[in-house]
């Protein structure tokens, strides 16, 4: 996965407002896979199980239903933004499709698909105000919801800074300074946990499509599976990105105390390297030599620490 910089307008943006509009996320090819792939099993499910309660389809846990879900999982558009914004140890939280049909004929504008809420489950009762940052999530839209009443997503911008509900206005169906997002196919929406958001009534002609992928902390339990099928784990044993985002672990303690196997190699080369530097008379050619190679590692780790750290510095030669 290569690293992609948040601007300092995007970060600011996220911190104050707890979202971000990524436009053009997936291109032309990646959103007619991936749409095609979510239509399969949109399809599928409808003929097994119906909509829900809500007149929507839902799938959990779809990562290993389609290659298509896989690639979306360290996305190049997008997924680089999630390590800035927790850290370089997370994980893959949860996979959801939601598909929303258009309401039935005289659905209220009051209706909500979802009412307004946090992300993270029992967690949002549990834990003392403020909350903390914990999850993100990525919601890849695609269906045409550039204009409001599509079953978009509601958000209370700056809501993930409260402590309590958000206030309402008397005879208010929602909070006051709620905003519908709108998008284009292939429009990607990032936001965090203490976000307040709810959905409204699909009230177009227009089936609404997404897929979330969302990330936390490995320390985390994620929240639809506990662990991926070993088939799954074996298809991405040799990336490492995509196997430690699904829950790939080398040692017990890798959640709790993890440690980044490259940072670990070359802090042990460099200790060899000055070790072997006490052996080496001052200002020699071998001397020199050994102090190059270390200068060379210094510089790598500090490569390492910077991408973990969501870090860019400019190149010194240039």
């Amino acid at each position: 996965m290569q690293f992609k910089a948040l601007t300092p307008e995007q970060s600011q943006f996220f911190e104050e407002n707890g979202y971000l509009v990524v436009r053009n996320a997936l291109d032309a090819e990646k959103l007619a896979r991936v749409t095609t792939a979510v239509d399969r099993v949109y399809e599928r499910g409808l003929a097994e199980e119906g909509l829900n309660r809500a007149g929507a389809y839902e799938k959990r846990d779809c990562i290993g239903l389609d290659d298509a879900f896989l690639d979306l999982l360290d996305w190049r558009e997008t997924v680089p933004y999630v390590p800035q914004i927790l850290t370089w140890d997370v994980q893959l939280d949860t996979s959801h499709i939601i598909v929303r049909p258009p309401q039935p004929p005289g659905t209220s504008a009051a209706f909500k698909a979802i009412g307004w809420h946090r992300d993270g489950g029992i967690a949002t009762h549990e834990l003392p105000e403020p909350l903390p940052r914990l999850r993100l999530k990525i919601c890849y839209l695609l269906s045409d919801l550039s204009e409001p009443g599509r079953g978009n997503t509601r958000f209370v911008p700056g809501s993930h800074l409260l402590v309590g509900q958000p206030p309402r206005d008397e005879g208010e169906i929602d909070p006051r300074g709620t905003i519908e997002i709108t998008g284009q196919p292939g429009d990607a929406v990032m936001f965090e946990n203490r976000l307040f958001h709810a959905v409204g009534p699909n009230l177009s002609t227009i089936t609404r499509k997404t897929i979330f992928m969302g990330y936390s902390y490995r320390w985390l339990r994620p929240l639809d599976f506990v662990v991926q099928p070993p088939e799954l784990m074996e298809k991405v044993r040799d990336n490492a990105v995509r196997w430690q985002l699904l829950g790939g672990w080398k040692s017990d303690m890798a959640f709790s105390l993890p440690k980044d196997s490259r940072e670990q190699a070359l802090l042990e080369r460099m200790r060899t390297l000055y070790a072997r530097l006490n052996d080496k008379r001052p200002h020699s050619s071998e001397h020199r030599l050994v102090s190059a190679q270390i200068l060379d590692l210094a510089k790598a780790y500090g490569v390492l620490v910077d991408a973990r750290r969501g870090i860019t510095r400019p190149d010194p030669d240039h």
